[in-house]
């Protein structure tokens, strides 16, 4: 401990904590347990780590955060970062798809610094934690939920050097002599607080947002997990339950991101609007508090009515992104999407009507779906009117249902999905008459850097896929 003199009193001052986004050959997003690789090379500041900073620093730790995907660092530069800083701890941000690139940088890490500990966070954990501890001795502990005190407990517990056999919740740790230990998992639903997050410790300026239409751009988290269950998604409430944050502490980090110059505000909840009352009423405020930010959001169609969408328009909501994964009804009563055609028909109409754009996710490839059912939903993708369409290639990702049951769960070969993909990204993208609405719907010069980037992206993506040997995981 470092004691330092203030106001003729000493202060305890407790140990420096480096958050660490390591680097990789790939633009991986690796936060929020639901990891992909950026398509046209955006990049978000992860929020996992963005949550912690407000953790940390209000126990009054030395809080540090390097990004290196975001600042391009080799291994080799992201070591010296992590050298000159000498941090006492290391809070490091894994993902099962950049795992093999992970696991070899954080032991060299180790090897050439012992003496720091070093406690993960990440999707590779959710499943069998014990056993990635265990198997991985560069780990000294992870942590299993990033918005509540996992990550001070589990400090404190390192800090302590005696062998005592205690289990903290939501925490994993190797006890040395008194071997792994794993605490329960416990996922509270109702209404939580956490510290505010220190947005300042990221280059804000440096990250870019497929849909913001200003800039900078913030994330804002105003819940946790998700009040909905679906088969191949981790946030699901079955796995991380479902919380919400006040709406009045919403408020004051608005405030805080208005005073530090944001402009546009990312909603990173799963299902904006799940709690309809909630989120008229956080509209509503913001309004009155005259932010002027503009922002988009994740939603769902079925959450969705012209109160809601005439709030988050009034509030400058610009771009909501659905997760419709597919048009054919069997496979979404399948995955437990519990959503039909003609309440997504319903949903984009009446945003179109509002002028809000209109995003959609869909999954290439769901279980039991040939290519004939696949090419359907892009046809309906066109039919409905999206403004942007994403097609992901499904897959198992830790924390799914779909992973505690692997061996029931069956697609098609991943090169034939591979191809089906390149199929509908050239049937949805390369139509004309798109081309041009998208033009047409240029107003800000960071919506035209947006376009420009997107289609050089798409262009590069399907050129790469050809020799491309890894799927994309499937996103909602």
């Amino acid at each position: 401990m470092i004691y330092t003199m203030g106001t003729g009193l000493k202060t305890k001052v407790k140990a420096k904590v480096l958050l660490l986004n390591p680097p990789g050959e790939k633009p991986y997003l690796r936060d929020y347990y639901c990891n992909n690789i950026s398509k046209s090379r955006y990049l978000h500041y992860p929020v996992d780590l963005l949550l912690l900073t407000g953790t940390l620093t209000q126990s009054n730790y030395e809080v540090t955060v390097i990004d290196a995907l975001i600042k391009k660092y080799t291994p080799a530069e992201t070591l010296k970062k992590i050298a000159e800083i000498a941090p006492e701890y290391i809070v490091c941000l894994v993902g099962s798809i950049s795992w093999e690139e992970d696991r070899k940088f954080l032991e060299n890490l180790k090897i050439l610094n012992p003496k720091i500990k070093l406690i993960g966070t990440g999707d590779i954990f959710l499943d069998d934690g014990q056993k990635i501890i265990k198997e991985n001795t560069f780990f000294d502990a992870c942590i299993l939920d990033f918005s509540d005190n996992s990550i001070l407990n589990i400090i404190e517990k390192l800090e302590n050097k005696s062998n005592d056999k205690i289990s903290l919740d939501n925490c994993i740790y190797n006890g040395n002599g008194s071997g792994i230990q794993a605490g329960q998992i416990k996922r509270i639903k109702g209404e939580f607080s956490i510290s505010m997050p220190r947005h300042e410790f990221f280059p804000l300026k440096d990250y870019k947002y497929a849909f913001s239409r200003n800039f900078p751009t913030a994330h804002l988290l105003t819940d946790f997990g998700c009040a909905f269950n679906c088969s191949f998604c981790p946030i699901r409430i079955d796995n991380l339950g479902f919380k919400v944050r006040p709406v009045e502490e919403i408020i004051e980090e608005m405030k805080y991101l208005k005073s530090l110059g944001i402009k546009e505000l990312y909603f990173r909840d799963q299902t904006f609007g799940a709690n309809k009352k909630r989120a008229i009423e956080l509209c509503q405020r913001m309004v009155k508090e005259g932010f002027n930010f503009s922002w988009h959001c994740f939603s769902r169609v079925d959450v969705m009515n012209e109160e809601l969408l005439d709030a988050m328009k009034a509030a400058g909501c610009h771009t909501v992104i659905f997760g419709v994964e597919s048009v054919n009804e069997k496979t979404l009563k399948d995955v437990q999407k519990r959503i039909n055609a003609e309440t997504i028909k319903n949903t984009f109409t009446l945003c179109k009507k509002k002028k809000i754009r209109r995003a959609a996710t869909f999954i290439i490839g769901l279980p039991g779906e040939t290519e004939e059912d696949i090419m359907r939903t892009v046809d309906f993708a066109v039919e409905i009117d999206c403004t942007f369409a994403s097609f992901n290639v499904a897959g198992i990702r830790p924390g799914t249902e779909w992973s505690h049951n692997a061996e029931k769960v069956h697609f098609l070969p991943q090169n034939e999905l591979e191809k089906i993909r390149n199929k509908a990204i050239k049937k949805f993208y390369l139509r004309p008459g798109y081309i041009l609405s998208r033009i047409s719907e240029i107003s800000t010069p960071y919506d035209f850097n947006v376009l420009f980037e997107e289609g050089i992206g798409i262009i590069l993506n399907l050129l790469k896929s050809v020799f491309r040997k890894e799927p994309k995981l499937a996103s909602e």
